[in-house]
């Protein structure tokens, strides 16, 4: 059935309901507790109608979305497109039905002839079909895939993990986060000075003014670049700026064959030395305060100008977090996506963390605290679990430091994982590059080119000391070196990676640690570089996938805690394996204590073999 509301043309002013009318008739059906609510994408539907005072009180609830994903992550997930798949049905688009209204129509509310419209301008006649369709083959959908979530094992995960998460992601949209929206105005206006204060310092080093932001400009005042003509012959080449050109020798080029000017092109350049060229030098000196004006403007766009353009009427952010976000099944956010926000010691600054703030408590007049609580390592942790290695095993008993205790154990180093930081910082960054890129599957090139390209410590394994010390002809072969040793050091690894490809190249799939599986339908392909990234990802599914699972079930279940409600404590955002929380300050210690708890036991209080290590 479809309800018409709010069409707002004239013809169908008196062919619809009232708001208010509808809600005191449906409002009763959908509060009940003893209903099932099938539904696709229902979270989004929860917060309609959550703003016209209907609150969802059963938990027996099917989202096809949600089961469409846990059946197959590889294919799309609307129900548009399921219903072309499963049933040979081909639905009516939301584009399709706004596409009814004429332009006349258009313009006579304030709309251009090529702009989409809301749904309030399409007629009742037009719009009824499509909104029906969408309620019946939702319907049509769920029923389906009730059957294809048993067939795939898949309804265990789906009933008792992904629908209760609905249920704890819908409370922290609505719950939202607030802003010190004063402090964060300040902070884009002390932005916006520094950025001006660099576009002035590189146009002084460059000789003229170019646009910072246009890859064009900057390939002509970099290297003197001269774009080809357009088919046209229109000549879009700025010969001002030609003239200034540093000509430095290009790093790396785009797929249309021009020099690159992305930030690591830049970056390289920036660590050149031209010690009998001044011209040069100060190039050098502009790609660095470039690398500065880039990072500082994707800081202020995205976390600045982005947030405040995102701030409800409560003075609240409210992300909108997605279950389905990734194949792996870790989370992802938006709107704003606090998930990426820098952390303390990447924005000395700024620091963007502080301007969110704990709302204020109702009962004691007073602002809350936030509070930060994060897993120590979690994938190493999974990964530790997986392979029972020893030698993490017992890293982690001995609560060393992960990357300083592999490159301990990998380079033999005469000091603790500890003492590793201050020592040895480079090999520490070697030992933190190496668990995370073998942990997904890279290799030797790979490595290679992480290090040497690494903006904070770079390291080139093809300098003469490296190659000297391992007896090989270049830096690829240190790299493969370092990697034999790794493997030597963290036998367990080794083999659970070999022994994860030969699980993934018999069956197609892998698992993670309660059984959900990531499809790899391209592991036996004949196209070697489809076969190899699925190999990689038969290792990182299950490493990075546990680590979703752990996460979204710690969540359920601090979210289940009465005493952490009575205590007022709410959950407002998970930054990956960062769960964050406001507290009334008189509460924070029995608060900290019940969330620690539910964090080190995510699948209930009974010892298991991962336990140990969170």
């Amino acid at each position: 059935y479809y309800i018409p509301l709010g069409h707002i043309r004239e013809e169908d002013l008196d062919r619809q309901l009232y708001l208010d009318y509808v809600v005191s008739m449906i409002k009763p059906i959908f509060e009940q507790t003893d209903i099932r609510i099938y539904g696709w994408n229902l979270k989004f539907d929860f917060h309609v109608l959550k703003r016209i005072g209907i609150s969802i009180n059963t938990r027996d609830v099917f989202d096809g979305m949600l089961a469409s994903w846990l059946c197959n992550e590889n294919t799309p997930n609307g129900l548009k497109e399921n219903s072309a798949d499963k049933m040979g049905i081909s639905q009516t688009h939301f584009a399709e039905a706004t596409s009814t209204v004429p332009n006349e129509v258009k313009k006579q509310y304030g709309y251009k002839s090529n702009s989409r419209v809301p749904f309030d301008l399409v007629l009742i006649d037009d719009g009824a079909p499509y909104a029906c369709g969408d309620a019946f083959y939702t319907w049509c959908a769920c029923l389906g895939y009730e059957n294809e979530l048993v067939k795939e094992k898949m309804d265990s995960i789906y009933y008792k993990m992904y629908i209760p998460f609905l249920f704890v992601l819908f409370e922290m949209e609505e719950q939202g986060v607030t802003v010190d929206k004063n402090r964060l105005e300040q902070m884009g206006v002390e932005m916006q000075d520094d950025l001006d204060d660099l576009q002035y310092r590189i146009y002084e080093l460059a000789g003229i003014e170019f646009n910072i932001g246009s890859s064009q400009q900057k390939a002509e005042i970099l290297y003197g670049y001269e774009k080809p003509l357009s088919k046209t012959g229109k000549d879009t080449r700025n010969y001002n700026i030609l003239e200034h050109s540093f000509n430095f020798t290009p790093t790396n080029f785009t797929k249309s064959g021009a020099p690159s000017t992305d930030n690591d092109s830049v970056w390289r350049i920036s660590k050149k030395e031209y010690k009998n060229n001044k011209r040069k030098q100060k190039g050098v000196e502009m790609c660095k305060l470039m690398l500065e004006y880039s990072k500082l403007a994707k800081l202020k766009t995205a976390f600045v100008d982005g947030i405040l353009d995102q701030l409800y009427d409560d003075g609240k952010a409210h992300p909108s977090f997605n279950q389905i976000g990734t194949d792996s099944g870790r989370l992802s956010c938006s709107k704003p996506n606090l998930q990426q926000l820098p952390r303390a010691e990447e924005d000395d600054k700024y620091q963007i963390r502080s301007v969110f703030i704990g709302s204020i408590d109702e009962f004691t007049g007073k602002r809350k605290k936030i509070i930060a609580i994060d897993y120590h390592n979690l994938e190493m942790v999974c990964l530790t679990h997986f392979s029972d290695d020893k030698c993490l095993s017992e890293m982690f008993a001995n609560d060393d430091d992960a990357h300083g205790s592999t490159a301990v154990n990998t380079f033999d180093l005469p000091c603790t994982p500890v003492e590793c930081k201050k020592q040895f910082p480079h090999l520490r960054q070697v030992g933190k590059t190496l668990n995370f890129l073998l942990m997904y599957g890279g290799g030797a090139n790979l490595l290679y080119e992480k290090l040497k390209g690494d903006h904070y410590a770079p390291l080139d394994l093809g300098a003469k000391e490296y190659l000297d010390q391992y007896h090989v002809r270049n830096g690829k072969e240190v790299a493969q070196c370092i990697i034999d040793k790794y493997f030597n050091t963290y036998s367990g690894v080794a083999k659970f990676i070999a022994s994860q490809k030969k699980f993934a190249h018999r069956n197609g799939f892998v698992y993670t640690v309660l059984g959900r599986k990531r499809r790899l339908p391209d592991i036996n392909s004949n196209d070697m570089g489809k076969s190899s990234y699925c190999e990689r990802l038969s290792v990182n599914s299950a490493v990075q996938g546990t680590a979703g699972d752990i996460t979204i079930n710690a969540q359920i279940r601090v979210a289940s805690e009465e005493r952490l409600k009575e205590l007022r404590c709410n959950m407002l955002i998970q930054v990956h394996d960062e769960l964050v929380f406001e507290c009334p300050e008189e509460n924070l210690e029995e608060a900290i204590k019940i969330i620690k708890h539910d964090m080190e036991h995510p699948f209930g209080d009974s010892e298991d073999r991962m336990i140990k290590y969170l």
